[in-house]
């Protein structure tokens, strides 16, 4: 009893909007931190320069890159592709981090590769070439072919530059045949020479022969085809290659294929060939590795080895394929990105996780805050009301003092006191003024019990 007539003396504060800026408050406080802990969770913004490390200029990597920066640039994002030596260079950049990506060469992916980098595609087959001077060979039959690896031996050969694929693939046959150990015996020389300098020895006959990891279509093989007293190895040991080394394919390089005017070249040759695909580093953006994808599938390079419907493909690499090149490759873009510019779809994309706060958190407490102001203006009216209820036992009792109904009476003259100076809101006016006239009620029987006592 004691407690209800102390606590009636204090003034009650202008409860609805005092407790409604409360509520809103903590909605607005609740909202901020929900989207602040989704944000941790958005990735990056994409970046806008990538660098892709292709080959050595006029190879088939260069072109590659080329294309590939323009599909780049009409995505909005710039391309700059890196001038190399070859696949082992392209390699040691993309695992010391100075590139984003690389054009490399099936078979010669270091130990460690595995760990850091995944694959994105492979694009193309890249036959080995093995050129060779027709005057510097005692071929049978006396017309100067070769059609075995071995009869290259006691020549000069360039096998390309240190650093590139070419050689890494030449010293792998040379070792399959055993000539890596017999190399001084027979007078061979393996030159670290590649590329336009390479064809330009040959030609000018200071090397016997020169090989190269290139696609068909390459200026440099089609002047190779074409030079006089040149020819090239139809290497009857092909598919023994392939079979031993398995990232090695046997094809075949059809008569005219690189030139049909010139009938070039002038018979089927057999050949390996390696394929080239693509690799970044794990921690790449996901939309860089989209924009390779798209440019790989968007290629209208026509492949003149193979079926020539083997590329794009997920087959053919030395480390496995990531998840995200995965994903691309065989969904293709979302919804967003075929239809919106592809800033403002890898826009949406980032934040699209912020609108799992706002279905489960923000959304909810919009909803629940309007009850909860509702329950906090009637839990004020039912504490009034419990005092006066308090008030109504005592005079049913009839054996109350008279100082108390005094001071009951003067309780229910401040409840009217506070009760007059509250804002409620027009909702709950009804129930505002039942109360007032609920206490003018009990003020009157407060009064008749002091008459009565008198």
């Amino acid at each position: 009893m004691t407690d209800i007539h102390e606590g009636a003396g204090r003034r009650t504060l202008p409860g609805s909007q005092m407790t409604g800026l409360l509520i809103w408050g903590l909605v607005a406080l609740i909202g901020v931190v929900a989207l602040a802990v989704a944000w941790q969770f958005v990735e990056p913004a994409p970046p806008t320069q990538v660098r892709l490390a292709t080959g050595a200029p006029g190879g088939a990597y260069e072109r590659v890159g080329s294309r590939y920066r323009s599909w780049f640039a009409e995505k909005g994002m710039g391309l700059e592709p890196v001038v190399t030596a070859g696949s082992m260079e392209n390699w040691d950049l993309v695992l010391a981090g100075e590139v984003d990506a690389a054009l490399v060469q099936g078979g010669t992916a270091p130990p460690e590769a595995g760990v850091q980098l995944e694959a994105v595609a492979s694009i193309a087959f890249e036959p080995l070439f093995l050129f060779y001077r027709r005057d510097r060979t005692g071929a049978a039959g006396g017309d100067g072919a070769v059609d075995r690896l071995e009869a290259l031996a006691g020549m000069r050969i360039a096998i390309g530059a240190e650093g590139s694929g070419t050689r890494s693939l030449v010293k792998t046959l040379v070792a399959e045949i055993g000539l890596d150990e017999r190399l001084a015996d027979t007078g061979t020389e393996l030159l670290s020479l590649g590329g336009a300098a390479a064809v330009e020895a040959l030609r000018a006959g200071t090397i016997d022969a020169a090989a190269f990891v290139m696609a068909p279509e390459a200026p440099l093989v089609r002047q190779l085809l074409a030079s006089e007293g040149v020819g090239l190895v139809d290497l009857s040991q092909a598919r023994s290659f392939a079979r031993r080394l398995p990232y090695l394919s046997f094809v075949t390089l059809y008569e005219g294929v690189a030139d049909p005017g010139l009938n070039l070249p002038p018979d089927d040759l057999r050949m390996v060939a390696p394929a080239t695909y693509i690799v970044v580093r794990r921690d790449t953006h996901r939309s860089v590795v989209q924009l390779l994808i798209e440019a790989a599938q968007r290629d209208q390079t026509i492949h003149l080895v193979g079926t020539g419907t083997e590329f794009p493909s997920l087959d053919y690499t030395d480390i496995p394929v990531g998840e995200d090149a995965r994903y691309f490759f065989e969904r293709g873009p979302n919804w967003l990105h075929r239809h919106l510019p592809f800033w403002a779809a890898s826009l949406l994309d980032r934040v699209a996780i912020l609108i799992i706060p706002l279905l489960t958190v923000i959304i909810p407490l919009f909803r629940i805050a309007p009850a909860a102001l509702q329950w906090s203006v009637r839990r004020r009216i039912f504490r009034w009301y419990r005092q006066i209820r308090v008030i109504d036992e005592e005079i049913v009792q009839r054996r109350v003092p008279r100082a108390r109904l005094e001071g009951d009476l003067a309780l229910l003259e401040r409840l009217d006191q506070d009760v007059s100076a509250t804002e409620v809101p027009l909702s709950y006016m009804e129930e505002f003024y039942n109360l007032r006239l609920h206490i003018a009620y009990m003020r009157q029987r407060v009064k008749d019990a002091l008459a009565e006592a008198e």
